[in-house]
């Protein structure tokens, strides 16, 4: 499983940056994010109005990801996925409430465990068959579309109901 991993992580290396230049009605919002099919319904609500996008991924490691989208030269979404053995232990998500604004534990429709505010996340989703048995999310949120407010949860929610599952089966942790 992990060769089949490594082939993953390679691929998904190859689209190492997408740029795409926005219309007088904003940006053109990419259907991909770090190698996941995302809705433009999810992730349309996450970017500020601009001129040109572009959708980088980092030098994956066999472990590691790491993908952020830039608004105009801002970034404004950054994930982190790694993969881990464990579940996380009860500090780690304590300290992932201290990070982010209005951060609380939420219900997922995913296998898994979420910390969620307005800024940010923590998360961890459960692998079906995959060595190992976990993915974990960090999500960093940033730019005036932040709104520090339960509906500003729930804007970063329907983001990462979307973008988790699909980055999970796109990494081979579910199917």
């Amino acid at each position: 499983m992990k060769s089949a991993r490594r082939v993953v992580m390679a691929l998904v290396a190859t689209a190492t940056a997408f740029t795409a230049t926005g219309c007088s009605n904003g940006l053109d919002v990419p259907k991909m994010f770090c190698g996941a099919t995302v809705k433009k319904s999810t992730l349309s609500p996450l970017l500020p109005d601009g001129d040109e996008l572009k959708n980088l991924l980092f030098a994956p490691t066999p472990s590691e990801l790491d993908c952020s989208l830039h608004v105009d030269g801002v970034e404004v979404l950054d994930t982190e996925v790694r993969w881990i053995d464990e579940p996380l232990a009860p500090e780690d998500w304590k300290t992932a409430g201290s990070i982010y604004r209005k951060a609380s534990k939420r219900r997922v429709s995913f296998p898994g465990t979420a910390v969620i505010g307005t800024n940010g996340a923590r998360i961890t989703a459960k692998c079906v068959g995959a060595v190992p048995d976990f993915l974990l999310f960090n999500v960093v949120f940033d730019g005036d579309r932040v709104e520090n407010s339960q509906a500003g949860v729930d804007k970063l929610q329907r983001f990462l109901e979307d973008y988790v599952p699909a980055m999970a089966k796109h990494l081979g942790c579910t199917k």
